[in-house]
């Protein structure tokens, strides 16, 4: 079985974020794997362990992420291709690069993270399933396969629903599903040899850019309540009042 694992390369969570010119200044930022790719990617090695087969990863990063792509490699993969772009894409163009460098490839299943948390849209794997017209499964919780066909269980609604497929096949996994594991020194060491390809997006491939990005500017009142503490509750009452009848 041949299973595509779709990563995106992600700004790590918990550090400053610089907006210079409409621009995110990506200078000093250090990124990871997605998690919920990277949850994507621990089924597909989990699948591998039991039925057999091969691991492809395939990302569309703005910079060299050769190191994470090496990373996830060492974690069991067995080949990698990094799409490179001259800046910043929103997920249509990111789906439709992903789309054209794969269509011709053999694969059985593609696994992908249910969303993004640089975005968090989750429009990717939905919308690479569609144009390549695979059939799709999001926040797929557990995958057996049996006799040629895929059987996925997820929750809906506080049920557990099973749905039956056959492939080829585009499963979305939700973050949390598993816990990634930490590649070992010696396979730190061997993914250094794996298969790493590298690639150039080109201009038609990216209909759509990113025209800017801005902070929120919170725009409040700052109101001061005066008086003895019995006098603000009664004026701050009156003024929850206001702000409901607007």
């Amino acid at each position: 079985m041949n299973i595509i694992v779709l990563l995106s390369i992600v700004v790590e969570a918990n550090q400053p974020i610089t907006i210079e010119n409409g621009q995110i200044l990506d200078k000093n930022i250090k990124e990871a794997i997605n998690p919920p790719d990277e949850a994507a990617l621990e089924e597909a090695l989990l699948l591998k362990e039991t039925y057999g087969g091969s691991i492809t990863i395939i990302a569309v990063h703005h910079q060299d992420a050769e190191k994470h792509l090496r990373r996830a490699l060492a974690m069991g993969a067995d080949s990698a291709l990094l799409i490179q772009t001259e800046g910043s894409l929103e997920p249509s163009s990111i789906a439709k690069i992903i789309a054209q460098n794969i269509k011709d490839l053999s694969f059985d299943l593609i696994l992908a993270g249910d969303f993004s948390t640089n975005g968090g849209s989750g429009q990717v794997g939905p919308r690479v399933a569609a144009i390549l017209e695979l059939p799709i499964i999001t926040k797929a919780e557990r995958i057996e396969l049996d006799k040629g066909a895929v059987f996925v269980t997820k929750e809906s609604n506080g049920d557990l629903e099973t749905y039956k497929g056959s492939f080829p096949v585009l499963l979305t996994i939700p973050q949390g599903l598993h816990k990634p594991r930490l590649p070992k020194l010696a396979n730190i060491m061997k993914a250094k040899q794996k298969p790493l390809e590298k690639r150039t997006a080109s201009l038609e491939q990216t209909d759509i850019q990113s025209h800017s990005f801005h902070f929120p500017v919170a725009d409040r009142k700052r109101i001061i309540l005066q008086g003895e503490l019995p006098e603000q509750v009664s004026e701050l009452a009156k003024l929850m009042k206001e702000h409901i009848q607007e």
